[in-house]
């Protein structure tokens, strides 16, 4: 077989991989986003888009799927703490995501970097009983990526 043969080969073998691997992976597979199972349903959370920066939108998400077959959770009501340096800086209302079915967020636009804190509580459809999980994400300081450097910003 010759080296071109073998390269065609190769290539075909790595992108029919990749096609698989995109088409069986699951979108809560994703290595950047944290998952936590709780009350019967698997959550996953991240902050979008990514990296995320200070002086910048973001979008704090939560995918929310029944851990018996996986499919979307659709009934959940609840709302999110947020919290930098142990201090809360405010609870907000976590709202569906229009057109995507189990998926909820709320936005913000931080202004300080640094590790910040979520406790999401809801409750399940009609039910009393709320349930809450945390999750812990980063806000990278939008500076260290700005060209031209502004002045008295160092390097």
């Amino acid at each position: 077989m010759s080296t071109r043969r073998k390269l065609a080969s190769i290539f075909a073998l790595v992108a029919g991989s990749s096609i698989l691997v995109a088409v069986v992976a699951p979108e809560t597979a994703l290595p950047f986003h944290e998952r936590k199972e709780v009350a019967g349903l698997a959550i996953v959370f991240g902050a979008e888009p990514e990296p995320a920066l200070t002086e910048e939108m973001q979008f704090l998400r939560w995918r929310v799927s029944s851990l018996e077959g996986g499919a979307p959770y659709t009934e959940l009501s609840g709302e999110v703490v947020i919290s930098f340096d142990g201090e809360e800086q405010g609870t907000f209302p976590v709202r569906r995501i229009r057109g995507t079915p189990g998926s909820y967020e709320t936005r913000h636009i931080f202004t300080e970097p640094g590790e910040y804190a979520t406790v999401l509580s809801f409750k399940k459809g009609r039910a009393e009983e709320t349930h809450t999980v945390d999750f812990n994400f980063n806000i990278n300081d939008r500076s260290t990526l700005e060209l031209p450097r502004r002045r008295g910003r160092g390097n």
